[in-house]
């Protein structure tokens, strides 16, 4: 490899180098001083860590698509809005821990570490060009999110939910290595780009290829919440650090669809009607699970993590819809649809930490009212959010459920638009209870409202991007759609 090439691959990878070094500076500063860095200190270099890779994407977008070292990663159409999501998503999630009731002022300098290292490894998922490579980024982020899920100060639920997070998470990463070993003895290669020309046939007549590709699918869908493989999802995030929870609910889930997707763009689905019967299915029975299971749910925590399920089974319709021939339509409804999720939840979920006070306290749907009358522009936050994640129009939510639902009624999915309609009529139930809680109660809320100046300002964020994407939806839509394009052409 010559210099220059060398020189190019790096600088095309420099969001994941200014990130990596962002992550260590608090930890270096930690050793040579021998004692905690300031929080706010920890936070600031972590943030610019995060600006500056989320400012070289943009500047780098007009260089179309790349492909570095030797074709292992390709920074592609799809790439772009997506990793700005996860810096986006990170960047949040930062804010919000700082001086979280899970925190305590100890040992931020290694949360801070292990957010922006998962970070690196979502990022090498989404750039992967090869299952290798994708499954190495897939246990960088999934190792730091072990540790940070089991940090919390709390000693029962955080400590469960990070061992059944683990066991369950080791255990869908063999399921994957193990497909991935099946596909390489089938065909010979574990590129992506490659597997894309060879896969028609080794599906008509390879059995073990198929096996692979299905076991390969199954660790995808662990990381996605995709039923059957969902179960995990409402008692690691109610145990987790809500920090982390939020982190996990929108960056990890983004980073999961969009190598998904690419795996799947990769294979013929269309030509398999089995097996896109199959994925429909699961599609529809996730969102039915995630929206009975979050009526039934009285810790908000426990709700808004049914409700992922729910989502991720929507999120699954746009990707049925890009595997079987409407790849571009698809992937810009899946991307347009995932940052929609995220900034709604990102900013549910800082409303929920700024009302924890001791690890052990859970917020309940029926603690809520009143809430109105005490922190009347929190409630209006929250309501907003959660009229969004229900997809109520002109919300950014009732777009992103819009283009997915209309890209599968013009691929000829008529039942999952359908199926998705009525799972989006029943979560209005449960999404509208909290409202009436904060609204229609003239009880005064008891608990005291955390004065923590960063997760306020993720409050106002998302809020001023969930009313952003919803008036300029179109506009969003088809500048994501034009980066697409350069994954097509």
């Amino acid at each position: 490899m010559s210099v220059s090439t060398g020189i190019h691959d790096i600088l095309a990878i420099f969001p994941l180098l200014a990130v990596f070094f962002a992550s260590t500076v608090p930890l270096l500063i930690k050793s040579i001083k021998q004692k905690e860095p300031s929080a706010m200190s920890t936070l600031i270099q972590a943030l610019s860590g995060v600006g500056i890779a989320a400012g070289w994407i943009l500047i780098s977008y007009s260089a179309g698509s790349l492909s570095v070292f030797s074709n292992a990663l390709i920074i592609d159409g799809t790439s772009y809005p997506s990793v700005l999501l996860i810096l986006l998503a990170t960047g949040v999630a930062l804010l919000i821990s700082y001086e979280n009731v899970n925190v305590k002022g100890e040992h931020f300098a290694e949360r801070v570490f292990l957010i922006l290292n998962s970070c690196i490894g979502m990022m090498t998922m989404v750039w992967a060009n090869d299952l290798l490579v994708t499954f190495i980024g897939l246990e960088i982020m999934s190792i730091a999110l072990y540790l940070l899920v089991a940090m919390s100060h709390e000693q029962t639920l955080a400590k469960e939910a990070a061992f059944k997070y683990f066991i369950m998470g080791g255990f869908s990463a063999a399921v994957f290595l193990y497909g991935l070993a099946f596909i390489f003895g089938s065909s010979g290669v574990t590129e992506l780009s490659s597997l894309k020309s060879m896969s028609p046939q080794l599906l008509a007549n390879s059995r073990l290829f198929v096996l692979g590709w299905s076991m390969m699918l199954v660790g995808f869908c662990f990381k996605v919440s995709i039923f059957p493989f969902h179960f995990w999802t409402p008692d690691v995030y109610q145990g987790a650090p809500t920090p982390i929870t939020a982190f996990m609910a929108t960056a990890v889930k983004t980073a999961s669809f969009i190598a998904l997707l690419k795996f799947i763009l990769s294979f013929p689905v269309s030509e398999a009607p089995a097996i896109l019967d199959t994925l429909q299915w699961m599609a529809i029975l996730t969102i039915l699970v995630g929206n009975i299971g979050a009526i039934m749910q009285e810790n908000l925590k426990r709700m808004l993590a049914y409700s992922s399920i729910a989502h991720s089974g929507y999120a699954f319709i746009a990707l049925i819809v890009a595997g079987s021939g409407s790849g571009e339509y698809g992937s810009t409804s899946l991307i347009f649809y995932l940052l929609t999720y995220s900034v709604m939840n990102l900013g549910a979920f800082a409303i929920v930490a700024l009302f924890e006070k001791f690890e052990e306290q859970s917020l309940h749907v029926s603690d809520l009212k009143g809430l109105a009358n005490k922190y009347p522009y929190l409630s209006f936050c929250l309501a907003i959010f959660l009229l969004s994640l229900a997809g109520i129009p002109p919300t950014a939510g009732f777009f992103g459920k819009l283009y997915v639902f209309s890209g599968a009624i013009n691929s000829g999915f008529i039942w999952l638009a359908v199926w998705g309609v009525l799972g989006s009529v029943i979560s209005v139930y449960y999404y509208l209870r909290p409202i009436v809680m904060m609204y229609m109660f003239d009880d005064l809320f008891k608990e005291q409202a955390q004065p923590l100046g960063p997760a306020r300002v993720a409050v106002g964020v998302s809020l001023v991007l969930v009313l952003m994407v919803g008036l300029l939806s179109s506009p969003i839509f088809m500048a994501i759609q034009k980066s697409v394009k350069l994954m097509f052409q």
